[in-house]
């Protein structure tokens, strides 16, 4: 930092404060919490299993941890005799699996079937007690039926021993999860695809037409960005910068309101007695200063235009004028809010609070053709005004004269005038300030590479317009970005500092990029993994006949027909990805390949529907915001299908489909399949909808859902909301990411599986300081912190509540599920156990329902033995399991990190 000199002058002061009399108002209102307009994507409670209109998924899944014994002299081939078969609907097959055998005796258990039993669906048996060596079960000659030796043990059982052999409960099958081999070395963000997306999504608009003044030409249309409440209805709700909000004002006054709020402007909720806070949120319409002109009024017009994935261009002009206006650059963590001030217009500068102190200040470390201004305020804030001519003009053709305690006026109107305004800093810092002044950025880009698949950087980088001193802009970072940034850049701090709504302190940078770095985690893959495994994933006998019982009766379904009985996507993908799981079990724990490959044949017909987009609802190619979207609106009713076709939630929805496909791609190519291949413009649809990494498609606009300067996604599409942008649900968020990074490696996509990678270890950082509070966290506000998690986190406020309802395990379980090989990396054990010490120990006992299982199956990121014990437990029932969840998949995941932890 040059080491400025500064002269200031006073040009107003007011005697004493405004009476209540002046035309200027101080505007306190608080925001009250209204009812959220989109209902959550999961049901409450008492609906939480699944209530699928068929018998098939009414079975309870009861399992005995008794284990084989083996004997010569036994007769008995189940459970109760050895003349029983298992029966299933008359639409499932029976097949035959021997689950056991040792290095000196081979035993097949073989189970009985119904000669009228058909084999269309897959099924895995096993037998929790005594079984003989000598006597195997036998199946009529006309049903098939197969016989699959599943594992092997080191040690012979003994042919007379009546009791436990060591082989059945000690030995163990390891599988091996290798990382990702590609060694990738290249950009993070090279296109998906340019092609149009297949045909077979119906080409229509959207059925919310544009407001009037939104246009961006050809370009796709950014649904779930910032700035979305200046795209609808009056266009007059807060549009969240960070580090300021904004609006347009419409009454009273007429421009654009400015507003920043810190940590003592923060309003808590306190449910009864509590300590903790169960809300808090910022004061809106704080108008601390507006910039406007002399001529504007009731008339003026909002256009937006050049809306990009971290910018928009605002547009205030006079009622049919083309040549007075005000343009209003908005750019993600810009430093400064810019005005340009076009045709023939005298800038106003109003104050809703009122100005007590006005000073004109001189720094030697401004450019040429800078005036500088203090505003102090009536709540003791300072401001600091920087104004730019353009060339051909001198600071003594232009100064602010005082109208009112409520307004500052220009003395001329100059084409190209420029207007900055900041909250002022220390006064030791200044002069960054100074030096930054006379630049601002007017877009962001997202840009990035890796080396290895493990070494990655990626970039913020900043388009400017102006000239400063230092040649640079002033840039705020989030918290999650100084813990990654490189050393080049943290070495442009400039040890300002201010609060962001929701966010904790941002911290400002004279440059014109941020540039960060994260080490990628590949080892994550389709297998069981947290973050301390010490061993290969592996798995005893009595462990993998646990898991094969489960399977046998989750299999024991006709999985295309449950999936297409639901009336959401949201639903269906969760049940399509629950059978991907079992899928996925069978083929790599388990190991049957002749259930894997029947299972596999039932999981590309549940898929067919999708495929040929004859679903319940349909999707479309939306040719007006450029979207493939949910039909579900098309008649005008927003709530359907959780309001997706409105870009509500596109990323929870496709996540899962993309994540079952991924399971079947990887599956089916082990058998030289082409699944994949044949599919992949399908699956690409989704992605490139919810995760565009490029301009270069011109069919989708960049990163729809995910917000690359928050490190999260935002979830709210096309809905206005006062508070700005939310999300609830946290896991859903990354399981996108997670299922992308699992596409791409199935389709050989280099730089999709890494740029998967990539969000990841964003939002592991992001979600740790914003939505999973650990102990230590210092970023959000103590009173928060004892709740663990957010809620739904807003822009403007963090709420300790679901959309679905306030039960403790609805809150906390929706930043949990789905809890797969992912989710160790963001929810730490350590976090983990916090949240179940200090929140859930408390009530798990009393949780009778599917959040049951989510609770615990999340409960083995810590301690996956207690997980296993519960899942593995003679009194577990079905209705501990989400719609979205197997028992076979509880017990893979839990007895795998158990086992290797």
């Amino acid at each position: 930092m040059t080491s400025a000199s500064t002269t200031t002058s006073t040009i107003y002061s007011a005697t004493e404060t405004p009476s209540s009399t002046d035309t200027g108002t101080i505007v306190t209102t608080i925001a009250s919490v209204s009812a959220p307009l989109i209902t959550n994507t999961i049901v409450a409670s008492s609906s939480i299993s699944e209530t699928i209109d068929t018998n098939t998924l009414t079975t309870d899944v009861t399992l005995s941890t008794t284990t084989s014994t083996v004997s010569t002299s036994s007769t008995e081939s189940s459970s109760s005799s050895s003349s029983s078969s298992e029966t299933t609907d008359s639409s499932s097959a029976s097949i035959d699996v021997n689950l056991y055998t040792t290095t000196s005796s081979a035993l097949t258990i073989s189970v009985p079937t119904d000669s009228t039993t058909q084999t269309t669906e897959s099924s895995i048996y096993t037998t929790t007690s005594s079984v003989s060596s000598t006597v195997s079960g036998t199946s009529d000659s006309s049903t098939a039926s197969i016989d699959v030796s599943l594992y092997t043990t080191t040690s012979a059982a003994s042919s007379s021993s009546t009791s436990e052999s060591s082989s059945s409960g000690t030995s163990s099958s390891v599988i091996s999860s290798s990382s990702s081999t590609s060694g990738y070395t290249g950009d993070l963000f090279s296109v998906i695809d340019t092609a149009a997306p297949p045909s077979v999504f119906p080409r229509e608009n959207l059925y919310l037409s544009l407001t009037d003044g939104v246009s961006n030409g050809d370009t796709p249309y950014e649904t779930n960005k910032f700035y979305t409440n200046m795209m609808l209805d009056d266009q007059d709700d807060f549009v969240f910068v960070y580090p300021y909000a904004v609006w347009w004002l419409k009454d009273t006054y007429y421009g654009l309101g400015i507003s920043h709020t810190t940590y003592s402007d923060y309003v808590f909720t306190y449910d009864d007695d509590s300590t903790t806070a169960s809300s808090y949120s910022n004061p809106l319409d704080v108008e601390s200063l507006v910039l406007s002109a002399d001529s504007f009024d009731s008339s003026v017009t909002l256009d937006l235009t050049e809306m990009e994935h971290m910018s928009v261009l605002a547009t205030l002009s006079e009622s049919s004028s083309t040549t007075n206006f005000i343009d209003f650059p908005l750019v993600q963590g810009m430093g400064f809010v810019t005005g340009v001030y076009n045709g023939g217009l005298t800038p106003i500068i109003n104050s809703a609070v009122g100005f007590s102190v006005i000073t004109q200040e001189e720094s030697d470390a401004l450019a040429s053709g800078i005036l500088k201004y203090r505003a102090t305020l009536y709540n003791e804030v300072d401001w600091l005004i920087y104004v730019t001519l353009p060339d051909g003009y001198t600071t003594s053709d232009f100064s602010f004269t005082t109208e009112s305690s409520y307004e500052l006026k220009g003395s001329a109107s100059i084409d190209g005038l420029i207007i900055q305004v900041a909250v002022a800093p220390d006064s030791t810092q200044e002069a960054y300030y100074d030096e930054a002044a006379g630049m601002y950025p007017t877009a962001a880009n997202v840009s990035g590479t890796v080396t290895d698949s493990t070494s990655a950087v990626y970039s913020l980088s900043y388009t400017t317009s102006g000239k400063s001193y230092s040649g640079s802009t002033m840039v705020f970072a989030l918290a999650h970005h100084v813990d990654s940034l490189s050393s080049t850049t943290a070495d442009l701090a400039t040890g300002i500092s201010l609060y962001s709504t929701t966010k904790g302190k941002m911290y400002g940078y004279l440059t014109t990029e941020l540039i960060m770095e994260e080490t990628l985690e590949t080892d994550i893959q389709f297998l069981p993994w947290v973050a301390n495994m010490t061993s290969d994933l592996s798995y005893t006998a009595d462990q993998l006949q646990l898991i094969a019982a489960a399977a046998n009766s989750e299999l024991s379904v006709d999985i295309a027909t449950t999936v297409a009985s639901l009336d959401s996507n949201y639903y269906s993908g969760k049940v399509i990805d629950k059978y991907a799981y079992i899928l996925l079990t069978v083929s790599e724990i388990i190991g049957s390949e002749d259930v894997t490959k029947q299972t596999l044949s039932a999981m590309k017909d549940a898929f067919a529907p999708f495929l040929n987009n004859t679903q319940y609802y349909p999707l479309m190619y939306d040719t007006l915001y450029k979207g493939v979207t949910s039909t579900a609106s098309q008649s005008g009713d927003t709530d359907l299908d959780f309001g997706s076709g409105y870009y509500n939630d596109h990323h929870f929805h496709y996540g899962y489909f993309v994540h079952a496909a991924a399971i079947v791609g990887y599956v089916d190519a082990k058998y030289n399949g082409t699944w994949a291949e044949e599919n992949k413009d399908w699956v690409n649809s989704l992605i490139r909808d919810v995760a565009n990494p490029s301009s270069d498609d011109t069919y989708f606009p960049i990163s729809r859902m995910f917000d690359w300067f928050h490190g999260h996604s935002w979830a709210a599409g096309l809905f206005s909301a006062a508070d700005g942008k939310n999300e609830e649900s946290s896991s859903e968020d990354y399981n996108f990411a997670y299922g992308m990074k699992l596409w791409g490696k199935v389709i050989g996509d280099n730089s999709m599986e890494s740029r998967g990678d990539l969000m990841l270890a964003v939002m592991k950082r992001a979600m740790n300081k914003y939505f999973l509070y650990s102990d230590d966290n210092d970023v959000e506000p103590s009173p928060i912190i004892p709740n663990k998690v957010s809620g739904i986190l807003f822009d403007n406020m963090i709420e300790h509540t679901t959309y679905f309802g306030s039960n403790t395990e609805y809150i906390q379980g929706i930043h949990m599920l789905p809890i797969t090989p992912v989710s160790s990396l963001i929810r730490g054990a350590e976090f983990v156990k916090q949240e179940w010490d200090e929140v859930i120990a408390s009530i798990i006992d009393s949780v009778d329902s599917g959040w049951t299982g989510i609770l615990r199956l999340n409960e083995a990121l810590y301690d996956a033995t207690t997980s296993y014990s519960f899942f593995s437990s003679d009194n577990f029932t079905s209705t501990y399991l989400d719609d979205g969840q197997s028992l076979t998949w509880c017990l893979a995941f839990s007895a795998g990190i158990m086992n290797s932890t």
